[in-house]
């Protein structure tokens, strides 16, 4: 008990902290965009929203304010997990907020719409590895170059 007397302070502060870490690993271990705006993604927009409409002249204490209310949403939906978990509403305690998201389709596009834009449009991953080839090509080219210009008799 002599422990505790001592240490109460360290603790107290370890637990927090401890919890706070547990809270941030999940929310970056959770999906930040899903169809039906599951897990951490109302609080994360709420957020955005205070932030956004915070006043400049008390800018500070606003953020911190937003700040709060969003890791005491957050620690809200662990909770309901937690608790539709023991009620056997879900698999397990996570799954509110740890899932396999739904893309957000875009109702203006449709199927024929899309590959008629990614034939003519293609995606930027394939773009920018056509683009490294070629430059590599013209690396190869100048080197070749060099190399040309110093076997020449001068």
């Amino acid at each position: 008990m002599s422990f505790i007397k001592n240490h109460w302070f360290g603790l107290l502060g370890s637990i927090v902290v401890f919890v706070f870490m547990c809270v941030f690993i999940l929310v970056i271990l959770s999906p930040r965009q899903d169809a039906q705006n599951r897990g951490f993604i109302p609080c994360t927009k709420q957020l955005a929203e205070k932030l956004l409409n915070c006043p400049q002249d008390s800018k500070i204490a606003c953020l911190f304010n937003a700040i709060v209310k969003n890791t005491w949403c957050d620690m809200k939906v662990i909770g309901n997990g937690f608790w539709e978990w023991t009620k056997g509403s879900q698999k397990t305690p996570w799954s509110n907020y740890i899932f396999v998201p739904q893309d957000i389709r875009d109702e203006t596009f449709d199927a024929e719409t899309e590959a008629e834009y990614l034939k003519n449009n293609p995606l930027p991953t394939i773009e920018m590895q056509e683009l490294q080839k070629l430059n590599e090509e013209l690396e190869n080219e100048i080197i070749r170059e060099e190399v040309d210009e110093d076997e020449k008799p001068r």
